[in-house]
């Protein structure tokens, strides 16, 4: 029980951290965000949150990057042999109201406004794609073709971060509806992109 409480504890901290990052970033952009302000807005001394986190930058992302390792290990983890489209839209639908979608539509809006936090997701999103890509290797197996899992990784992050932008770009600062039309355009763009990529194709060696 004890244990449990600590670690309750661990990730309201890690939590309240990250909010705090997201809201900053969102309010002044990137160049406004350290250590002691993070700090101050989330309660903590600074000692705690290099406690949790190696660098300032990673308080911001941390949600995000949370999200996109389960996402990974869910869809790895699906059936053998049940078809990759029916494994990623399975899973998206279990993603597509995590807070991650949301950090990722305030992150949009402070990134038209600031040069350098554009500047920073387009740093963070390759990171992500290759994560992506990796977990692409994980659910096919060696034998998959590293021009498909390469490109289908790219396909599929360009999606989710097009979609993004799309629709900060129609709601603006209504997140309700630009929430609605996150969900309904990502279910969208994955069908696009699951319509144009044959599956076949993923294991060359196995093709007749």
């Amino acid at each position: 029980m004890a244990e449990n409480t600590r670690e309750q504890r661990k990730n309201q901290t890690r939590e309240a951290l990250s909010r705090a990052a997201i809201e900053i970033v969102a309010d002044e952009g990137i160049d406004a965000l350290t250590a002691d302000r993070i700090a101050d807005a989330a309660g903590v001394s600074r000692r705690t949150l290099f406690n949790y986190f190696a660098r300032v930058e990673d308080v911001l992302t941390a949600t995000i990057e949370t999200v996109t390792a389960d996402t990974i290990d869910a869809i790895a983890a699906r059936p053998a042999g049940e078809p990759l489209r029916v494994s990623a839209l399975a899973v998206l639908e279990g993603l597509i109201d995590s807070p991650a979608f949301a950090q990722a539509r305030v992150l949009e809006r402070a990134a038209v406004h600031s040069t350098a936090t554009r500047r920073f997701l387009l740093e963070f999103d390759d990171r992500q794609r290759q994560a992506l890509e990796e977990g692409l290797r994980r659910r096919l197996g060696p034998g998959i073709d590293p021009i498909y899992a390469t490109s289908l990784a790219a396909a599929a992050f360009g999606v989710l971060c097009s979609v993004t932008r799309l629709a900060v770009d129609a709601a603006g600062d209504d997140d309700v509806r630009a929430a609605d039309l996150h969900r309904a355009w990502t279910r969208q763009g994955f069908e696009h992109l699951f319509a144009g990529f044959d599956e076949a194709a993923a294991l060359p060696d196995q093709e007749s």
